[in-house]
C-alpha cells in the first residue's frame, strides 16, 4: 500500500459521513468545506491525502480564489462570504468539530488531546 493509500484509508475513518460524501462527490463542496479540509489535513500532517484534496476540489473555487487575491490586495480584512470576516479562532473551531465528530470517540478523544498538546496549530 502506498502512503497515498494509507493517508486517505485513514482520514476517511476519522471523518464524518458528511465530510466522506463531499469527499466521494456525492455531497457538493463548498469553499468553507473546503479550506477546511485543506487545514485538517494540513494539522494532521496528511499532506498527500491534503494534495489529493487540492488538485481534486481545488479548480471549481477559482472565483473565489480570485476574490481572495483582491481582498489581500486591498488588505482587508472583510469576505464578501461571509464566514471569513477575521478569521481569528475558526481554525481551532474547525479542529475541534471534526474530533467531535469521529465516528470512533476515543480515536477522536486521542486528536484532541494531540491538538491541546501543541496549541493552536
Amino acid at each position: 500500500m502506498h502512503q497515498k493509500d494509507i493517508e486517505r484509508f485513514a482520514f476517511l475513518y476519522l471523518c464524518s459521513q458528511r465530510d466522506k460524501d463531499m469527499l466521494t462527490g456525492v455531497e457538493r463542496m463548498t469553499f468553507q468545506d473546503f479550506d477546511r479540509l485543506i487545514y485538517i489535513t494540513d494539522v494532521l500532517g496528511l499532506d498527500q491525502m491534503n494534495l489529493e484534496i487540492w488538485n481534486r476540489f481545488s479548480p471549481q473555487f477559482k472565483e473565489q480564489f480570485k476574490a481572495l487575491e483582491g481582498i489581500f490586495a486591498e488588505d482587508c480584512r472583510y469576505s464578501k462570504f461571509g464566514e471569513y470576516e477575521d478569521g481569528t479562532g475558526i481554525y481551532g473551531k474547525w479542529f475541534a468539530d471534526f474530533c467531535d465528530s469521529v465516528p470512533d470517540g476515543e480515536a477522536g478523544e486521542v486528536l484532541r488531546n494531540m491538538y491541546d498538546i501543541y496549541g493552536d496549530i
